[in-house]
This record gives C-alpha cells, structure tokens and sequence, in this order.
C-alpha cells in the first residue's frame, strides 16, 4: 500500500505536466483548431519568441499570415488569443467589458509599481473610482494647468544649450540620450501638476523620488517581466505583496541573483511610497485647514477638496456616493507617478526619434510652431496649444506608430464566442494595441510608415488603441496631449534634431511599457533664429 502511495505521488505531478504541455493544447483544447503559429518548444511554446523580438512585432507577423484570429501557446501550455478586429475588441473593451478583466497576476505586476489605483481595479470599484476622478481630469481643471508646464520645459532647454554651448564647434550639435532628459522633464511636470510637489530632477537628479524611478526604469525588460508574472502567478504570492510581506521579508530575493530584480523593486518603491505618504498627507493637511482652497490647482488638491466635500456630506443623502479612503488615494498618487510620467516619456521620445528620421516633417512642424510660440513668448495656452494643427497630428501619428503601451492582457470569465470562434471561460487575450494601430486592413498600405497628414483624413474604420477604449480608457488622455504637444513644440521650436548614427533603429524594451533601450540618442542642434 505504501509503495502504491508513494508511486501515485511521483506520478501525478508527472501526468499532470504530460496533460498540460502535450495532450490538451495538441489535442483538447476547443482553441486547438484556430489559426496561430506552430506550438513551438514543449514548455516555452512561442513565449521566448516573443520576448526576444520588439514588442508587438511577432504579433504583426501573425495577424498578417494567420488573419484577425490567432491562438499562440505558451509558456507551459498556456494559451493566449490575439484578436485585431474592431468588433472582437469592441466586445471584450467596451460592450461587454465586465466580462473581460485583467487577469489577477497582471493586476498584481501593475500594482506593484503603480499602486492599486484606477489603473489595476476592476468592475463595480472601477466605475466609482474613475466616477469620483473624472471631474479633475474635466477641462476646467486642465486649461490653467499647461502654464505649470512651461518652468520644467524651459529649464530642459536651458540645459540643452548648455551642452551645445560647451562643444568647440557648437554648429555641430551634440549627440545626447534625449530620453533620459524628456523623462526628467515629464517627472517634474507630472509631479507639479499633479501634487503640486517641485522634484527639479532636471537639475537635481539625486532627488529622492527621481532617483527611485530611473532605478526602477532601469529594471524594464521582457525577461525581468517573464519573472514578476512567474512570481504573481503563484497562488497567494500576489496578496503577500499587497500585505506588505514581501517588503518585510526582502531577504528572500537576495537568495539568487536571478531574484535580485525583485530587490531593487521593493527597495525603489518603498522610497516612493514615502515620498507619495507625505504628498498626500501635506495636502490633506491643506484641505482640513482651508475650507475652499481653489488657489491650489494640481490634481491631488482638487481629489482632496472633493473627497472632503463628500465626507461632510448627510449620510444617505445620495445612494451613490463614493469616498475614496486614504488608501485608494495612496494608490492614485502611484499611479499618476507611474502611469502618467513614464508613458509620456516614451512618447515624447519615440516622436523625436520619429522627426529625427524625417526632416521634411520637422521642417514643417517648425514653421508651425515658430509662430505659434513666438506669438506667445514661448509659452502657448491651452487654446493656442490645441490650434497647433500639425503638431497635434504629429504627436497623434507617433503615439499610433510607436505606443508606449504596446499590449494589454485580459481574461474571459465566461464562455462565448468572439469573431465566429468559440472562447472558453479563462482564455487569456492579448491586446494588440501596436497591431491594431499599423494595421493596413484599416490604416491602409502605408500604415506602418510615419505620416502625419493621414490624422487630417483619417480612415472611416480607423481604430486607434493607444489609450484603449472603453470604461477603461486612459483618464489622463487629453492633459498627456497636451502636454507633449509642449514639450515637443519647444522643443521643435529651438532645436534640430537629427539620429546619432547613419541607419539608426529603434531598440525598445518589451516589457509592459515600450521605452527605449538605449536612452534614444539623438545629435541636437541649436535652430539659427
């Protein structure tokens, strides 16, 4: 009896892997019919393919060959959906949203470094949340904003120049990493903007919270990815994090070298946690002494002043009222730090690559913007900023051709079908966003070049994923438009930028966000006025 026992306990790990690996993704799988690249290596499947290649182009391939339906297997047997058509995307984003969540380990990978905000919540929680933010994010509050911008922008061209100024042959130009300098200049206007807190990681890269985000940054790669999920797909790992276990318990990650990632996560976000609890607690400290302080325009101000208003209010006197506590406020603080600097970052640096690499454009771009800021003494409003024609289908075109967010993850919490094929609950899908946006079947033939005009005209079925779409649509949409279109337009306005080598390409991390590897260097030169 013994040795029956203790031979059915070796066996059934090992049927269990046969089962998961080779027998239900090759033979019963209701997916297993649908079209999608070969199965790949036994226990990666086509995952290391993916994570080897930049982010979103094996997807492109696929779509391409295999149409807007594609299964891909793996890792260990897992698989994934990636549909492209405007009507399966429709379904599982917008219509039917509730039914389609992040899956819980990508909650978890998202929250430990942009806390458990409006960016990570799901269904009910969602809807209140986003319901309680969105007057912040209303014009109202954005258009006195954009003048907060100009000290941040202003001190990067002041830099810039110095650079320039420094070389023995300043015509020349000087080849610089522009994506570390936008990304400063994105932290310490997000930072202004949005809790009123002055970083000038411009010029004081040693501040705290500015150091804790280049180091945090630096951990973006596809295998260090591969690993968080690894780590939140094992059952209770994920509520560990959020009970502040695994902080207490950092030792564990210095147990391997391949776990040392893990270590610097813990360690960069409890320094910004810090930082995040003060900026938090200085403006509630702010709202409970001053009844109406409208002078205060940032966007955690407006939260507070709201989120009083709503506790001071009877009980009962709406049947829908929200208060977010002091936690959820916690999280939102990490989530504008996260999401809202270093996506604009990408952004604003993928765009410079992008004129860099085409001249008639920047030219084009720079009679626009010329007078536009000359007639502002270089600091354009919200109106002037929006009048910008060729600047706003600049930046659009960029975003559309190199998002950064190039994927998102849901999950089917039910059975259907989608686009004629039958999905079963607990499918992953992965959302293309990169592919959907240089799709030629709805951009046209010349959907993966770099042309501005097309946002002039655009197509009738044009489908533009980068701030998603749906309950879930990026909140900060129009303040990150806005905001680029700054940045870039000074930018554009006092300097040429040109790549650093002859042939220069793009090397993006594919990770969760699609920044650039290399820090995207670019020659920059001072604009003759």
């Amino acid at each position: 009896m013994l040795t029956y026992l203790i031979f059915i306990t070796f066996l059934s790990p090992i049927c269990l892997l046969v089962y998961r690996l080779y027998l239900y993704p090759r033979f019963l799988s209701p997916l297993r019919h649908l079209p999608g690249p070969p199965l790949g290596p036994i226990i990666a499947g086509q995952f290391g393919y993916m994570l080897s290649n930049e982010a979103g182009i094996p997807q492109r391939q696929w779509v391409k060959e295999y149409g807007p339906v594609v299964r891909v297997v793996g890792p260990i047997g897992v698989e994934r959906m990636i549909l492209a058509s405007r009507e399966a995307l429709h379904k599982i984003l917008v219509s039917d949203w509730g039914s389609y969540p992040r899956p819980r380990f990508m909650q978890y990978v998202l929250g430990s470094v942009a806390g458990y905000g409006l960016l990570t919540v799901e269904g009910r929680d969602h809807r209140q949340m986003k319901r309680a933010m969105n007057p912040a994010f209303g014009l109202q509050h954005l258009v006195p904003q954009v003048e907060m911008y100009y000290e941040p922008i202003e001190a990067l061209i002041e830099i810039l120049n110095g650079h320039i100024d420094a070389l023995v042959v300043p015509q020349n130009g000087k080849i610089l990493p522009m994506y570390e300098w936008v990304s400063r200049a994105a932290l310490d206007i997000i930072c202004s903007t949005a809790f009123g807190y002055r970083t000038d990681s411009l010029h004081n890269p040693h501040n705290e919270l500015a150091e804790a985000y280049e180091e945090l940054l630096n951990l973006q790669s596809g295998e260090n990815l591969a690993g968080f999920i690894a780590l939140f797909s094992i059952p209770g790992m994920g509520r560990l994090s959020r009970s502040g276990w695994l902080q207490r318990n950092s030792w564990i990650f210095d147990l391997h070298k391949s776990l040392n990632p893990g270590h610097t996560m813990i360690n960069c976000m409890n320094r910004i946690k810090r930082v995040s609890a003060d900026l938090l607690a200085e403006k509630v400290a702010d709202a409970s002494l001053v009844s109406d302080n409208d002078s205060k325009k940032d966007i955690m101000s407006i939260l507070v002043r709201a989120r009083k208003a709503g506790m001071e209010k009877k009980p009962g006197s709406a049947a829908d009222d929200y208060v977010m506590t002091d936690q959820e406020m916690m999280d939102q603080v990490l989530t504008f730090l996260g999401a809202g600097h270093e996506t604009t970052a990408s952004g604003l640096a993928w765009t410079l690559f992008l004129l860099a690499s085409n001249p008639e454009a920047q030219d084009k771009l720079r009679q626009e913007v010329k007078t536009a800021f000359d007639a502002a003494d270089g600091r354009p409003d919200y109106k002037q900023l929006k009048e910008m024609e060729y600047l706003e289908h600049v930046i659009m075109e960029s975003l559309r051709l190199l998002p950064p967010v190039p994927m998102t993850i849901r999950r089917a919490d039910k059975s259907d079908y989608i686009d004629g094929a039958y999905i079963p609950a607990g499918t992953l899908f992965y959302i293309p966003i990169r592919v959907v946006n240089t799709w030629t079947e709805i951009w046209g033939a010349d959907a993966e070049e770099f042309r501005p005009e097309r946002w002039a005209h655009l197509p009738p079925r044009a489908h533009f994923l980068t701030f998603i779409e749906g309950p879930h649509a990026c909140i900060g949409k129009t303040m990150a438009i806005v905001e680029m279109k700054a940045i870039v337009g000074a930018l554009i306005n006092n300097f040429a930028f040109e790549p650093s080598v002859e042939g220069q390409v793009l090397i993006p991390t594919a990770a969760v966000t699609m920044k650039p590897k290399d820090s995207m260097p670019l020659r920059v030169k001072r604009v003759q006025k």
